[in-house]
């Protein structure tokens, strides 16, 4: 089961600056770069849901843990987007972000843990998809680093974001993304040389009702045991 701090920064892909190796790159590639994800945020804000299947790889300290399920975006019309990953590997998790609170459950644990989700608004994941944040107000764009290429992924661009202002957790993130601009693969580093990887697949864009209360519902919904913990923070 991943530890809490990766629950948090799994979709929470959160800001940060350290001293990073960054690969050099001349102002007309910066530029390039710089238009390929402003066109990237661009696609995301223009959507009203997104779903797909994602798997996680967390390496620290010589250690790795694995992780699957499936996430759902959805923005109804003027209300905030919500954002839902459903852990199925190696358990039943969920974190779930309606727009005001985050709420995380551990089925292993029987417990639920919900905080306010005030802090989620530079999450970069989120900021795709509900267009809260300019990526390039918040980062410096440059090239990726090769230690991560896969020859597999040969089609994909790749991209590397480093905050321009500090953050306690992370230092650097690398995004991997298609012709249509949709992230496929996605590195975060954070300053304790941890590295955590996610990759997308069975993308699918706009296929929820546009403005559906019984959609919001059954998104929103947990069906929680009767006995189930549940902590404020």
């Amino acid at each position: 089961m991943p530890d809490k701090l990766s629950l948090l920064l799994l979709p929470l892909l959160l800001l940060c600056l350290l001293t990073v190796q960054m690969p050099e790159a001349d102002a007309a590639t910066v530029q390039q770069l710089e238009q390929q994800v402003s066109k990237m945020q661009d696609v995301y804000r223009d959507l009203t849901s997104l779903s797909f299947q994602f798997s996680q790889l967390t390496r620290t300290g010589g250690r790795e843990r694995q992780g699957a399920g499936n996430a759902v975006f959805y923005r109804p019309p003027g209300k905030p987007g919500v954002m839902r990953w459903n852990y199925t590997e190696p358990d039943t998790q969920i974190i779930l972000n309606d727009g005001s609170k985050l709420s995380i459950y551990t089925k292993a644990d029987n417990q639920l843990i919900v905080t306010s989700a005030a802090e989620m608004q530079s999450d970069i994941t989120y900021a795709f998809f509900s267009g809260t944040r300019n990526l390039l107000d918040d980062f410096t764009v440059g090239p990726a680093g090769d230690r991560f290429i896969v020859s597999s992924e040969s089609d994909l661009q790749a991209v590397q974001l480093t905050p321009k202002k500090p953050h306690a957790q992370i230092r650097v993130l690398n995004l991997w993304f298609d012709a249509d601009f949709m992230i496929r693969r996605l590195i975060m580093e954070d300053h304790f040389d941890s590295i955590t990887e996610l990759s997308f697949s069975n993308i699918k864009l706009n296929t929820l009702p546009v403005d559906s209360a019984d959609t919001l519902t059954d998104l929103l919904k947990l069906d929680l045991p009767p006995d189930t913990e549940i902590i404020r923070q």
